[in-house]
């Protein structure tokens, strides 16, 4: 168990230490990864536990821009000790990692009761120490929260920073496949003050290819990717919209068809792109994929591209709930670690996008 703690420390404190630094690391990759070079591994079975057996012989951390690909730990069998992390309200959906402030991630609700301790419409903050530990945000808060003003939260899913560091809330919930679904752009908050803040722009959107007697599409991923917003409808083959956003405030967004998973890829709810361009990340409620990426294509040729594959890596989400029904996740900004939280309130930290580990606080 010692030598569980210790790799698995050693692997984190290496790759969230670049969040601690009070500028944000610009540094280039070192060279892109060479897959034969590392090692590409083959997609986990189905069957694939998240978790791999302690007695087995842990692999050596890869250094920063010198990494294994997708799902090589998991077949070296390491081990990862596994931590438990409760987030304050239920129904967490959306994550995403801020540009600004090191070590913060921002997440929200898609649903739950809403009281003046939890809202639900709201930006609550997470912030990642080199521990692989929730650290307090602001004044000894763990999971503070600033309200969102002027953005009704019906069903509130995911949430991307755009180029200018403005969030993107969307509010694409479509269960019964007839709700309106909005699009909400508000300024980064700053997570050392409780402020409520007020969205800058609204823009209503329906997908243009719903289901009979239906009139848009349940979504609950979104991404942001070369300055352009993208949108997947949570469906068979998980396709993929690019939004094309008006002008005008309150204007239609009309969104474009661009490409679907041609591998068994159904229904997710987490969409993110490593900050080295080479992985791309889907998660469903109870397993997540990892794709590799062409970092020299952009947009929607990226996208298409990295779907048109098979996943290098699947593991599925541990829960000691048993159903942790994950709806948020973002990459670690300058690594390859991931960081998912779910509706029952767990949150899971998987060091170089090998296997789920649920974090501690």
């Amino acid at each position: 168990m010692t030598r569980v703690v210790i790799i698995a420390a050693a692997v984190l404190a290496t790759a969230v230490a670049l969040l601690s630094a009070t500028e944000p690391d610009n540094r280039p990759w070192p060279g892109k990864p060479d897959p034969a070079a590392v090692g590409l591994a083959d997609p986990a079975a189905p069957g694939e536990t998240a978790v791999s057996p302690a007695a087995q012989t842990a692999a050596p951390a890869a250094p920063y821009g010198r990494f294994a690909m997708p799902g090589m730990a998991a077949k070296a069998g390491q081990p990862i000790a596994i931590h438990t992390a409760d987030l304050p309200a239920n129904e967490a959906s959306g994550l995403v990692a801020s540009r600004r402030h090191a070590g913060v991630f921002y997440w929200l609700r898609d649903g739950g009761g809403a009281t003046t301790q939890r809202p639900r419409a709201a930006l609550w903050t997470i912030r990642l120490g080199e521990d692989a530990q929730s650290h307090p945000v602001r004044r000894g808060e763990n999971f503070p929260f600033a309200q969102v003003f002027e953005a009704p939260n019906a069903d509130w899913e995911d949430v991307v920073i755009d180029d200018d560091d403005n969030l993107w809330i969307g509010d694409i919930g479509a269960n019964d496949c007839v709700s309106r679904q909005y699009l909400y752009r508000t300024l980064e908050p700053d997570p050392d003050t409780d402020d409520p803040f007020m969205v800058t722009a609204k823009y209503p959107l329906a997908f243009p290819d719903p289901a009979p007697g239906c009139k848009t599409r349940n979504a609950e991923a979104m991404l942001w990717l070369d300055g352009e917003l993208y949108l997947f409808a949570k469906t068979a083959n998980s396709p993929v919209y690019r939004a094309v956003l008006p002008a005008e405030r309150n204007t239609p967004v009309t969104l474009l068809p661009v490409a679907k998973f041609d591998y068994n890829v159904n229904k997710i709810s987490v969409s993110t792109v490593s900050d080295d361009r080479t992985r791309l990340t889907l998660a469903g409620h109870a397993r997540y994929w990892v794709f590799a990426a062409d970092p020299e294509l952009t947009g929607d040729e990226f996208l298409r591209k990295a779907m048109s594959g098979k996943p290098v890596h699947t593991a599925t989400f541990e829960s000691a709930a048993g159903n942790a029904s994950v709806e948020g996740g973002s990459y670690v900004p300058g690594t390859h670690d991931l960081l998912f939280v779910a509706e029952n309130k767990e949150i899971f930290l998987v060091p170089d996008g090998s296997v789920p580990t649920r974090t501690r606080r």
